[in-house]
């Protein structure tokens, strides 16, 4: 090299020199785009499109356990037989968030025998519901009035329930559950 000529390092005209962006580049788009997704998903699901619910004491054993953190779907304009809903219910005075399954709907006819629901006069599905003979309730055949639904927990021996207090305005229901997302290991969709 002479002295007139001034060296400035390789450019990317040289070969060997690398083509466009450096790797460094690639990984942060294969990372922010689906990181971008990811929260955009979360976001829309735990703020949009659902509610988040806790579960508190017993009463849906086995399907819930106490603590469950579930999603809630957003409004509840259908309720259907089996759903299992957030509602409030009045206690002494005070609304109080509770989680039961829908067993009968209004029009329905419901009669609970040994703690069995009998609608329109057939047996509810068996859904593992907790159910004692020693310690078992009734209740005679009762209309479900309009508008409202008939709920039950189903560990019915720690359920204050529709057998209780009755019949709940559907008004009143904020959502059905449709998974439990945490803790970790309980991770699944609730039917």
């Amino acid at each position: 090299m002479s002295d007139n000529e001034l060296y400035i390092g390789p450019t990317a005209l040289e070969p060997g020199a690398p083509e466009g962006p450096g790797t460094g580049h690639r990984i942060a788009q294969l990372l922010v785009i689906p990181l971008a997704l990811i929260l955009v998903a979360v976001i829309l699901i735990f703020y949009v499109f659902f509610q988040r619910g806790r579960v508190v004491g017993p009463s849906m054993l086995p399907t819930l356990r106490n603590e469950d953190m579930v999603l809630v779907s957003k409004g509840y304009d259908t309720p259907r037989r089996g759903d299992i809903i957030f509602t409030w219910v009045d206690e002494q005075g005070q609304r109080i968030e509770v989680v039961k399954r829908v067993i009968a709907l209004p029009g329905d006819t419901i009669e609970v025998r040994n703690d069995v629901a009998y609608i329109n006069g057939q047996a509810e599905p068996a859904r593992g519901q907790v159910i004692s003979p020693r310690h078992s309730d009734s209740v005679d055949k009762y209309t479900v009035p309009a508008d409202h639904l008939y709920v039950m927990g189903d560990n019915r021996l720690e359920s204050e329930d529709s057998r209780y207090i009755g019949p709940v305005p559907i008004s009143g229901a904020m959502g059905r559950v449709v998974a439990i997302y945490a803790p970790f290991q309980r991770i699944r969709l609730v039917r």
